[in-house]
C-alpha cells in the first residue's frame, strides 16, 4: 500500500516539475519570497528605528510615484505581451520608454516651478524638498515596469526576480543603516530613491545588448502607437481613476487626519499585502502570459481563472483569521507599542486584503478579453466612493468609521467585478467552442 502511495506521490512531483506554469510561478515566487523575507525580518527593526510619522511622509511620496507610474507610458507596457512578433513587441517597449522619459521631464519642470504651491496644497512643509526627487524616481520606476513586461513576454522570470531582490536588498539595507545613523524620515526616503535608481540601471545594463538590436524610427513608433491605441484610450483613463482613488486614501489621510494615522495605515497595508506580493503577483504575471497565449490560440481560459481563485482562497484563509482576531496584540508584540493603532487597523483591513489576494492575479483577464470599457466604469465607481468613505470618517470625527465603510464598499466592488469577469470568460469560451 505504501509503495503505491509513494509511486503516486513521485508521479505527482514529477508532473509538477514538468508543468511550465508551476515552474514559472515558482521562479517568480521564489525571488519575491526572498524579497519579502528581507522585508519581514527587518520590519521589527525598522519599526523601532522609525515612527508612524516617518512612514506617513514616506507613504505620501510613494503615492506620488505610484500615481505617475500608472500613466508613465500611457499603458502601452501592457501591450508588450500582445504582438505575435518579438520585433513589434520591442517597438512597443521603446515607445513606452520614450513616453516615460518625456513625462519625467515634464514632472521635473512642474515640481520645480510649483514646488511651493504643491507643498502648501498638501499642507506638509516637510514634503517640499522631496518633491524635486519625484521625477527621477518616476523615470526609474517606469523603466523597471516596462522591462518587467518585456521579460514576462520572453518568459525571463529570473530577470524579474533578480531585479526585485536587488531593489529590495538596497532599500532595506540602506533603511536600516540610515535608521541607526538617526536620519529619521530622510533615511526611508533616501533609501527608496536610491533603490529605484539603482534597480533601473541594473535592468538597463542587463538588457542593453538585446534591446539595442531592435532598431526603429519615428514612423514605426507612430504606427505601433496607433495600432495599440486602445490601451491609452480605453485602459489609461480607468487605470488612472483607480490609481488616483487608491492613492487618494493616503493623501486624504494625511490631509484630514495626521502623518501618524497615515503611517499606521500604510504600515499595516504594506504588511497585509505581502501575500499578494509574494504569491499573487507571481501567479498574476504568469497567468497573464498564459491566458494571453491561450486566448490568441483560440483556447478556453475560464478553468485557469477558477483554479487560481480556489488555490488563493485556501492559502489565505488561516492567516486572515489570525489577523482578524489577534491583529493589535501581534503588532504590539512584534513591532512595539507605538504601532498598536496599526494593529487595530489591520484587524479590519485584513478582510479587504484577503479579497484582493484572491482576485488580483486574475484581474488581467479583463485586458485579455478586451473589456477595458467595463474596467473604466469600475474604476470610476471606486474613484467616487474611496474619497467619500474617508470624508465620512472626517465629518464624523472617527477615522475607523471611514475605514470600515471603505472596506465594505471595496469588498462589494471586488465580488461584483469577478462576477462580471467570469461571465465574460464563460461567454468567450462558449464562442470558441462554437467556432471549432
Amino acid at each position: 500500500m505504501f509503495e503505491i502511495t509513494a509511486n503516486t506521490l513521485m508521479r505527482i512531483l514529477e508532473n509538477i516539475k514538468q508543468n511550465e506554469f508551476v515552474k514559472n510561478v515558482s521562479v517568480l515566487a521564489s525571488g519575491t519570497i526572498i524579497v519579502q523575507a528581507i522585508s519581514i525580518l527587518l520590519s521589527p527593526v525598522l519599526s523601532r528605528l522609525y515612527t508612524p510619522e516617518d512612514y506617513g511622509l514616506l507613504a505620501v511620496f510613494a503615492s506620488f510615484i505610484s500615481l505617475l507610474t500608472v500613466i508613465g507610458s500611457f499603458r502601452y507596457e501592457l501591450a508588450i505581451l500582445i504582438p505575435d512578433k518579438k520585433y513589434d513587441a520591442g517597438l512597443i517597449l521603446k515607445l513606452s520608454l520614450a513616453i516615460t522619459l518625456g513625462l519625467s521631464a515634464l514632472v521635473l519642470l512642474i515640481t520645480s516651478v510649483f514646488n511651493g504651491k504643491l507643498t502648501s496644497a498638501f499642507g506638509n512643509e516637510r514634503l517640499g524638498f522631496w518633491l524635486y526627487f519625484i521625477a527621477p524616481v518616476f523615470l526609474a520606476a517606469g523603466t523597471v515596469q516596462s522591462f518587467t513586461y518585456w521579460f514576462n513576454r520572453n518568459k525571463d522570470y529570473k530577470s524579474i526576480s533578480g531585479v526585485r531582490i536587488f531593489q529590495s536588498s538596497v532599500n532595506s539595507s540602506l533603511s536600516v543603516l540610515f535608521g541607526f545613523l538617526k536620519f529619521n524620515t530622510s533615511g526611508l526616503l533616501i533609501s527608496l530613491i536610491l533603490s529605484n535608481l539603482s534597480s533601473s540601471v541594473y535592468l538597463l545594463k542587463k538588457s542593453f545588448a538585446g534591446f539595442k538590436r531592435c532598431r526603429m524610427n519615428f514612423s514605426q513608433l507612430k504606427s505601433v502607437a496607433l495600432k495599440y491605441k486602445e490601451f491609452p484610450v480605453l485602459n489609461l483613463p480607468g487605470a488612472l481613476l483607480d490609481t488616483v482613488s487608491i492613492n487618494s486614501v493616503i493623501f486624504l489621510l494625511s490631509y484630514f487626519f495626521s502623518e501618524s494615522v497615515t503611517g499606521s495605515y500604510s504600515f499595516a497595508l504594506r504588511l497585509l499585502t505581502l501575500p499578494s506580493v509574494v504569491v499573487g503577483t507571481a501567479i498574476g504575471q504568469v497567468l497573464f502570459q498564459k491566458i494571453s497565449a491561450a486566448y490568441n490560440s483560440k483556447e478556453k481560459i475560464t478553468a485557469s481563472i477558477v483554479k487560481s481563485w480556489k488555490l488563493l482562497f485556501w492559502a489565505g484563509l488561516l492567516p486572515t483569521a489570525v489577523m482578524f482576531f489577534f491583529g493589535e496584540e501581534l503588532f504590539k508584540f512584534v513591532f512595539g507599542a507605538k504601532w498598536s493603532e496599526a494593529g487595530r487597523i489591520s484587524e479590519l483591513l485584513c478582510l479587504l486584503t484577503f479579497a484582493m489576494f484572491i482576485s488580483s492575479p486574475t484581474s488581467s483577464a479583463m485586458i485579455v478579453l478586451r473589456k477595458q470599457k467595463i474596467l473604466f466604469w469600475f474604476n470610476l465607481a471606486v474613484f467616487i466612493y474611496r474619497p467619500l468613505s474617508l470624508l465620512y470618517g472626517y465629518l464624523t470625527d472617527n477615522f475607523m468609521k471611514g475605514i470600515i465603510l471603505f472596506i465594505v464598499l471595496e469588498i462589494i466592488q471586488i465580488v461584483f467585478f469577478n462576477f462580471i469577469l467570469i461571465r465574460s470568460s464563460l461567454k468567450s469560451d462558449s464562442e470558441r467552442k462554437n467556432n471549432l
